[in-house]
């Protein structure tokens, strides 16, 4: 995976070689030949006790993965967070290059997945 260094105000430089323009300009440069992409894919947000999933392209690998629990109301009458139990947060052990999630006590909770290609 590469890592990203800030090397001056409009530029970041990642280990791998690639370099980026940042947006103040609004241009991004393609990776060289060979380097390294990651991103991020989010699954369908998931009812209370229910699984959100999120897979990875066919051309890309699964590299690791969380969770996003959404917006968590608050109770007004006591100010206090709802309790929410988070009871998977891993890879699939059904679907291959999967990251699966999903939380008891909140509705939204969604699975993300780290997948890198190159």
């Amino acid at each position: 995976m590469a890592r990203l260094t800030w090397t001056s105000p409009r530029t970041w430089t990642a280990v791998a070689g690639a370099l980026l323009v940042t947006a103040t300009f609004g241009l991004a440069t393609a990776p060289p030949a060979g380097a390294v992409t990651t991103t991020v894919v989010r699954g369908t947000p998931a009812a209370s006790g229910t699984v959100s999933s999120a897979t990875c392209s066919g051309d890309s690998v699964l590299i690791a993965g969380g969770f996003d629990l959404g917006t968590v109301a608050v109770d007004p009458s006591t100010g206090a967070a709802p309790a929410v139990l988070v009871t998977l947060n891993g890879p699939s052990t059904a679907k291959s290059n999967t990251w699966e999630a999903a939380a008891v006590g909140v509705d939204g909770a969604q699975a993300l997945a780290l997948c890198e290609t190159g």
